[in-house]
This record gives structure tokens, sequence and C-alpha cells, in this order.
């Protein structure tokens, strides 16, 4: 028996599609920064190869560094799972995974660290890539994975050292460098229009100027528009009603 989504999860959800369509959808923020700013994420998706190589991220500010450590477990399972991945390594800071979809049911996703979460819709792709997946609680072994009741899918799990470099700060005093768990630097990479590359403030989601490093040097702008109406597959709303956390492992009792 599964229970429900993560009751912050499941409000995302909620507020997003009451968004849609309006410059309030996270959706939609995203899909006009995709121009923009280079997320950690994608950042690492391009440079990871495989969860037991060190990943080494662009050397840009507030970048991090994961090096694979310890066993790996793997694992194959249909709807929500716990997965026990053993005592964390001295020094692991994160969780790398790899998961594949089994079928083109539902979806996958894993938390992240830093109250995130990343997931994968399996009708629409089949892998993920993750570097900075969640460490189990304190005083537990089990990593959580949320998923459709009928996705089946397989995850191999390795613990990671991670180190995460300071963003960088200017003569203004803003910060800059890349999304991280610490959250948004006030300037964020950006390419312009003219295919320069520099900066942009992260709060800048319908475009603006880019700049140097130093906040006022504009060396070109990027214009990202809004749609009107953002089609949107019902079936994605469907994977995302469908995730389920799995229920809590019962903890052994002393009785007879």
């Amino acid at each position: 028996m599964s229970t429900d989504m993560h009751p912050d999860t499941a409000a995302a959800i909620r507020s997003e599609l009451s968004a849609i369509g309006t410059r309030q959808s996270t959706l939609q923020r995203r899909q006009r920064r995709a121009r923009i700013a280079v997320s950690i994420t994608a950042v690492a998706a391009v440079a990871a190869t495989t969860s037991a190589a060190a990943l080494v991220v662009a050397g840009l500010p507030g970048t991090t560094t994961t090096a694979a450590v310890g066993r790996t477990t793997t694992v194959t399972h249909t709807g929500p799972a716990r997965i026990d991945i053993g005592d964390a390594p001295e020094g692991a800071g994160a969780v790398i995974v790899d998961v594949t979809c089994r079928n083109d049911v539902g979806m996958v996703t894993v938390p992240t660290v830093g109250q995130g979460a990343s997931g994968v819709h399996c009708r629409m792709r089949r892998t993920m890539h993750v570097v900075d997946g969640r460490l189990p609680e304190q005083g537990t072994t089990t990593f959580s994975v949320e998923a459709s009741a009928d996705t089946r899918w397989t995850a191999t799990l390795q613990y990671a050292t991670a180190v995460t470099s300071a963003w960088g700060v200017n003569g203004r005093g803003q910060t800059y460098g890349v999304p991280n768990a610490s959250g948004q630097p006030d300037l964020v990479p950006a390419t312009a229009d003219n295919g320069r590359k520099g900066w942009i403030r992260s709060t800048d989601v319908d475009g603006g100027d880019v700049v140097e490093s130093d906040g006022t040097t504009v060396i070109g702008h990027t214009t990202v528009g809004v749609a009107e109406e953002v089609p949107l597959d019902q079936g994605i709303i469907d994977d995302l009603g469908s995730v389920r956390t799995a229920p809590p492992t019962p903890t052994p009792s002393g009785g007879h």
C-alpha cells in the first residue's frame, strides 16, 4: 500500500496547475528562463558521465563538484519505494542517482539537496541522472523514491562527496553564479540575443540586459516572450497527480 505524495509536493503541483497560462506559472517562468539562466541541474546533466565517475561541473561560481564514494546499490521496483543504501561514508554530502524507466507509465521523483526534487516523465524521457540526491534522514539509511503506482523503474544509487564553490561578489555587492542549494544569486549566467555570454538578474524572468560580472557593463539584451496560451499535455497533469510516496519502513517492536 502507498500513501499520497508529500504534502509540500502536492501543494506545489496544485499551485502550478492553477497558474498555467499566467505569468505566475513556475512552468512558464522556467520555459522563459531556459534561454537565460543555466541551472546547476542542467550543467550537471551535460557534464555527467556515469554514477561511478567523479563529476566536475563547469567552473562557474556556485557550482558543485561531486565524487562517488562507497558501494553502489541497484534496485528494480514498481511504484514508490524506500531503498536501503547503507551507512553514509565519511564526507558524503549527496547521493548520485541514475533512474531508468522500464515502462512508459507515470513518473519517478527523487528528493534533492535543499528540499528540492528531480523527476522524469517516463512517457517523455527514459532516464534521469541526479548528482545532488538528498542524504537519508539522520539515523536512517533509506533513500525515498516517489513514483506513480504502475511505473516500473530501475535505480542505481551511490553516496558522493559534494563541494560547492562560493558565489562571486562584485563591487556593487551583487552575488553572481549558478543556483544551488543555497538559493539564487543576484546574477545568473545568460546568453544575449547577440550571442555574447554574461549575466542577468535572476529576477528578470522575462528578459533584460545582459551584463558583465560587474553588474553594470551592458553587453547585450535578452528578450523572452510569454505565450498567451501554453499547451499542456493532460498526461503530464495525470502523471504529477499519480505520484505516491512509499509508506515508512516499519520499526521492529520489542515484543514477541
